[in-house]
């Protein structure tokens, strides 16, 4: 190996030594400013208990005078050594010894008489062993009982007594509570005859305003109706006149109605509403909708043959103290809403009355093996709810407005006009999914087509062909009509039915 490979390791072991060392020097430097801050922070948190301590003492007035000369004393022989060792202490830095705790540089006396480490607090991992023969002793269940004491809510000496024996002012508790309930009781009548009487005022007084100058005379009778009632009185005439032909309500006010059932040229329009604003106990009011139903029902009693006398069946027609869902033929819902006029074989007459559109919850009208006649009105089967009609062995005549039908009453599936000798009219093929249709098949176009096999429809064939369906039940009848006949009753004598009135 030559001289210069030998220089060469030499100087480089020294560097990495060298290296290896101030590393070594830096993380010992690292380490003792580590425990300084440590032990400083340990100081400064001593410090500041001390002062926290010496202010919670100074306020609750338990620091003695003994204490605060010993307080001085530390920190007056603290300050001389602290001014001892700056003077002998060089520039230096290697020969300036390590500032030692507050802690440390007081002795063991110290430590104990001083109120740094009589209770909890600040850095103890360097604290010595207390003694515990100075240690002042605190009884715990005394101190107990006087932080008791403080924190007891104090009770107001004027309910001193009701607190501590129940008894206030010669009274029980109980016998105040029972006291208190009366007033509350007496309180809650008071109220509720202030609320009645003041309810009883409003009633009595008078509609409108004083006249501003007397009537000439008393008026012979007083006013037929109160408020409330010619209030419904005026909006039930504007339901009713709503609802029927024009020429049938030839009224302005409710109370020229008074009288129509004893006048012979009133119409049956008329009649039926005096009995509704007038005689009927029941007093439904204007804006329900079984008011409207009612009188629908009664205008159909006097046009239909009911008030005439031809009905076979009129239990609790017209009667004012029965609901109009107890009378014959009239079924409802729970609601009281009409949902089936079943009137087969009564023997109805008549024509059918635009005022049965009113039944808007009705979903079956059976009105067949009857006497009615004329064309069959499309405006009393204009209900969106009916689902069948049965106007069969009837005297209806006319065309049967099958185009215009189903506008009115989308739902309807089962459809009966047979033994309607005068009956016509053009079926088309929006009946060709309902579920049954029975008619005379000579009377409607498409005419049948007879075959040896039976009876097959051009109908039917449309049917398939356009819509790919047919009527589940599609029936041509072949029979006659066969008249139901009235069994004799007396005809009500003196029975004013109203003249009908064509619109």
């Amino acid at each position: 190996m030559s001289d210069d490979e030998e220089a060469r390791k030499k100087k480089h072991h020294k560097k990495s030594k060298s290296k290896s060392k101030s590393v070594e020097d830096a993380i010992e430097k690292k380490l003792r400013e580590k425990k300084m801050k440590e032990k400083a922070a340990a100081a400064a948190e001593d410090a500041l208990e001390a002062k926290i301590r010496a202010k919670q003492k100074a306020a609750d007035g338990e620091v003695s005078s003994d204490e605060e000369e010993e307080r001085e004393r530390l920190s007056g022989s603290g300050s001389e050594s602290n001014l001892a060792r700056t003077k002998s202490g060089g520039s230096s830095k290697a020969s300036k010894p390590k500032k030692a705790p507050a802690a440390a540089a007081a002795g063991p006396t110290d430590i104990i008489t001083s109120p740094l480490f009589q209770s909890g607090g600040g850095d103890v991992r360097n604290r010595p062993a207390p003694n515990l023969a100075q240690t002042p002793e605190v009884d715990p269940l005394r101190a107990a009982e006087e932080a008791k004491k403080q924190n007891t809510r104090q009770v107001n000496q004027r309910y001193a007594d009701l607190h501590e024996t129940g008894a206030w002012g010669g009274l029980s508790k109980w016998e105040k509570y029972g006291l208190c309930l009366l007033a509350l009781v007496a309180i809650g009548v008071a109220a509720g005859l202030g609320i009645k009487f003041a309810n009883d005022a409003r009633t009595d007084a008078p509609t409108g305003a004083p006249s501003i100058s007397p009537t000439g005379s008393p008026s012979s009778s007083p006013t037929p109706m109160p408020t409330d009632e010619t209030y419904r009185g005026i909006t039930g005439l504007e339901a009713m006149k709503a609802v029927s032909p024009n020429l049938a309500l030839r009224v302005d006010t409710p109370e020229e109605l008074i009288g129509a059932s004893t006048d012979p040229s009133a119409t049956p329009q008329e009649i039926a509403a005096e009995f509704l604003l007038y005689d009927d106990e029941l007093q439904i009011p204007a804006r329900d909708p079984r008011f409207i139903e009612r009188y629908a029902l009664a205008v159909f009693y006097y046009t239909n043959g009911g008030c005439a006398g031809d009905w076979i069946d009129t239990t609790n027609w017209m009667n004012p103290k029965r609901d109009h869902c107890q009378w014959y033929g009239v079924v409802c819902d729970l609601q009281g809403l009409v949902t089936e006029l079943a009137m087969e074989g009564n023997y109805v007459t008549g024509e059918m009355i635009m005022e049965l559109s009113q039944l808007k919850t009705m979903s079956t009208m059976d009105l067949s093996n009857n006497r009615m006649e004329g064309q069959v009105s499309l405006d009393a089967l204009n209900i969106s709810s009916l689902f069948t009609l049965r106007l069969s062995n009837n005297v209806f005549s006319g065309d049967f407005p099958f185009d215009r039908l189903l506008e009115g009453s989308p739902l309807l599936s089962n459809l009966w006009i047979q033994e309607n000798a005068k009956l016509i009219g053009e079926i088309t093929d929006d009946y060709c999914s309902l579920f049954s249709i029975t008619l005379d098949c000579d009377n409607f176009k498409p005419l049948p087509v007879y075959t040896t096999d039976g009876i097959t429809t051009t109908f039917e064939a449309q049917c398939l062909e356009e819509k790919g369906v047919k009527p589940t039940e599609y029936t041509c009848n072949s029979d006659a009509g066969i008249p139901v006949t009235k069994p004799p009753s007396p005809t009500p004598a003196n029975n004013n039915c109203g003249t009908p009135v064509v619109d």
